[in-house]
């Protein structure tokens, strides 16, 4: 049995860890809502469903007033794609850019986020903001766009419009 469970634990490791080089996304084409609902929680013209999540560190983020856009990555793809493009960057970035960076791990096992996932995201100095409920990740994802890079740019907590791109380039010109 403990054969078993361990040849179990090295598949699930060896799944978990495949694909953390830098892979494309299937969408080639950059999507923007300027209405309508794109979530449960996110409707374009209200207010931002709230949230305090907690970082890779363990610090708790809440959605504030001064957010104006929020990055989430629903996919390990889609992550990939940011921490790469943030690993360019120094770790005020998006602090200074009232931008939060938010990733959804929630279909992860709890063991590879504890022992891979978690620490691997601490080496960058950034915060991520980790969903790990999968009813919290219900309220943010769009089922049509979840493996692109979902853009939401805020003005006093209202949702003004939701993006969904591909590429670093693309995220970059969202950002800047």
């Amino acid at each position: 049995m403990k054969k078993l469970l361990a040849i179990s634990l090295l598949i699930s490791i060896v799944l978990g860890l495949s694909g953390c080089g830098d892979k494309k996304v299937e969408y080639k084409d950059k999507v923007t809502l300027t209405q309508g609902q794109v979530s449960q929680g996110i409707t374009i013209g209200k207010e931002l469903a709230p949230f305090t999540f907690k970082d890779q560190f363990d610090k708790e983020h809440s959605l504030e007033d001064s957010t104006k856009k929020i990055i989430f990555a629903f996919t390990k793809p889609t992550g990939h794609i940011v921490r790469t493009y943030m690993s360019t960057r120094k770790p005020d970035y998006l602090t200074s850019r009232d931008t939060y960076f938010i990733a959804d791990i929630s279909g992860m096992p709890s063991i590879i986020a504890k022992m891979f996932a978690i620490p691997d995201m601490q080496e960058g100095k950034y915060p991520i903001l980790l969903i790990r409920d999968k009813e919290h990740a219900k309220m943010f994802i769009n089922k049509d766009q979840k493996k692109a890079i979902m853009l939401i740019s805020l003005d006093h907590k209202i949702v003004k419009n939701v993006k969904f791109v591909t590429t670093a380039e693309d995220l970059k010109k969202e950002i800047d």
